[in-house]
């Protein structure tokens, strides 16, 4: 659309003008204009996720150790799951929240990554319902993680205040985590 554009305003006798400013406002209209995007996105939770064309998910088994985002890619702490399961997102921002309440106590500079994303959804039926008719409806949604995946990150805080934030976030959790550090002679300095 925006080759398109740009053709006709080189055809166009302002273009044949010797003024390069006529030339280079009527490019930049042409590059510059707006579009209108039409994503529909669902409030869940807490959670933004976007409308898929199949939202109902099957369960699936979680297994195996994970090759990739298992080393520490933007802070300094982290927080590591040692065992595969599914945490849900109500979980994922409760140990969010830790974090945040204690960077926040520890001054500035302090900053949290969160890894995961709650994009799988989980549905369940209605108690005392027969069986058959249809899949339930969506009853929260979860995030599929392996063993050795990096849930959250931090940096701009002291070792100490790290290793009691990301305890308390342990704690949240529904696996066994450990805090690990990104200093190659430090691997690890706590297990729940």
């Amino acid at each position: 659309m925006a080759m398109a554009l740009a053709a006709k305003i080189l055809r166009s006798p302002s273009f044949l003008s010797p003024s390069i400013t006529s030339l280079t406002t009527s490019l930049a209209a042409a590059t510059l204009t707006p579009t209108t995007l039409n994503h529909s996105v669902r409030h869940f939770n807490g959670v933004n996720i976007q409308k898929m064309k199949f939202p109902k998910y099957r369960k699936g088994r979680i297994y195996g150790v994970r090759d990739g985002g298992n080393e520490i890619a933007f802070g300094k702490y982290a927080l590591q799951v040692l065992e595969p399961a599914r945490i849900t997102s109500k979980q994922i921002e409760a140990g969010r929240r830790a974090l945040q309440m204690n960077v926040r106590r520890g001054g500035k500079g302090g900053k949290v990554w969160v890894r995961v994303f709650p994009y799988k959804s989980v549905t369940a039926k209605p108690a005392e319902v027969r069986m058959g008719r249809g899949k339930g409806a969506i009853s929260y949604w979860a995030a599929p993680v392996k063993a050795g995946q990096i849930i959250y990150e931090m940096g701009g805080v002291t070792e100490s205040l790290a290793k009691r934030a990301i305890e308390i976030a342990g704690s949240k959790m529904p696996v066994l985590t450990r805090a690990i550090v990104r200093d190659p002679n430090v691997k690890e300095i706590g297990v729940r």
